[in-house]
């Protein structure tokens, strides 16, 4: 017999709904401020419904108002980088999939809403997109800062200390200088 998830059995709409309006006035931090995507899902539900679909319907009553009410604590804005219930949603996650990272695939993500949220909650995460816009929005969203997010430790020029980088800037430094020779190169 297989369980239902818990987005099959219950799902704490009106709640989440609420949270996903209020984030619709936060710009700092969001990614709505990276690129104005006409058709943006709000982070709270995607949020919200990930952990739902990938968790099991509760076992009674008790089970299913604490859930709810987590979930609608998950959706919150200030929430959103908690470690505490960010790491509690990816152990029940985990422990709803024997231990493995579930598969997430959002095959039309626009924006990327949800394979962000999904990236977010420990899940081996899928985007694609038709539009050439939005799969840049992806990559800003999803790839890149997984790519160039922590400083990196190298050697420094002696060869001896080390230093700490930003690999971000250290790659726009390199782009930036290679398009400013071949603009010289070209101008010769």
């Amino acid at each position: 017999m297989t369980t239902k998830s818990f987005i099959e059995f219950d799902f704490p709409v009106k709640e989440v709904s609420e949270e996903s309006a209020r984030e619709k006035n936060i710009r700092h931090g969001h990614i709505s401020t990276l690129h104005i995507w006409w058709a943006r899902r709000p982070l709270a539900s995607s949020r919200a419904s990930v952990y739902a679909a990938l968790t099991p319907e509760p076992k009674d009553e008790e089970e299913r108002l604490k859930k709810a009410q987590f979930i609608h604590n998950l959706s919150k804005w200030e929430n959103s980088l908690n470690k505490h219930l960010i790491n509690r949603a990816r152990e029940e996650i985990l422990k709803a999939n024997n231990g493995k990272p579930p598969k997430v695939l959002d095959p039309f993500s626009g924006g990327g809403a949800i394979p962000l949220e999904a990236l977010r909650l420990g899940c081996e995460t899928y985007a694609n997109d038709l539009n050439p816009v939005a799969v840049l929005i992806e990559k800003c969203t999803l790839e890149y800062p997984q790519k160039y997010g922590q400083p990196k430790t190298v050697k420094s020029y002696d060869l001896i200390d080390e230093t700490e980088i930003n690999p971000l800037l250290e790659d726009v430094k390199k782009m930036g200088g290679m398009g400013i020779r071949r603009s010289k190169e070209r101008d010769r």
